[in-house]
C-alpha cells in the first residue's frame, strides 16, 4: 500500500557555487511498496528502458575497468595512506577540524605530530 514519505535536506552547492548558508528544504512523495503499485501507477519502466538502464551500467564497469587498467599500465596509483604523505596530512587535518580546531592550527599540528611537511 502506498504510503506518503517525507524527506528533508541541506541545499550547501548551487549552480557550481558554494552558498553563504545552506538552505534547508522538505518535502514528500507518495511511496510504492510493490511492483503491482509500479504498474497501478503506470510508471513501469518500458523494455527499451530497462535495455538502456542495463547497457548504461555495464559501459560504466567496463570504462571503470579500462581507466583503472590504463592507470596501472601507466604506474600511476591510487594514493591511500601507506603511500601518500599529503593524504596522511588532510586525513589528520579533517579529523582535527572535526574537533574544533581552526585549519590553520590543525594544519601546524598534523605536520609535527607526523613530521610530515606540507608541499602545497
Amino acid at each position: 500500500m502506498a504510503t506518503i514519505e517525507p524527506f528533508e535536506g541541506t541545499i550547501e552547492n548551487a549552480y557550481g557555487k558554494a552558498l553563504a548558508t545552506p538552505l534547508a528544504y522538505q518535502a514528500e512523495y507518495e511511496k510504492l511498496d510493490s511492483i503491482v503499485e509500479v504498474k497501478a501507477a503506470n510508471e513501469y519502466p518500458k523494455d527499451t528502458d530497462v535495455v538502456n538502464f542495463v547497457n548504461a551500467r555495464r559501459k560504466a564497469a567496463a570504462r571503470q575497468k579500462a581507466m583503472n587498467a590504463a592507470l596501472a599500465a601507466a604506474g600511476i596509483v591510487a594514493p591511500t595512506l601507506e603511500n601518500d604523505d599529503q593524504l596522511k596530512l588532510r586525513e589528520m587535518v579533517k579529523i582535527l577540524r572535526a574537533a574544533g580546531k581552526a585549519e590553520p592550527e590543525a594544519r601546524s599540528i598534523a605536520s609535527v605530530t607526523l613530521g610530515i611537511a606540507w608541499v602545497d
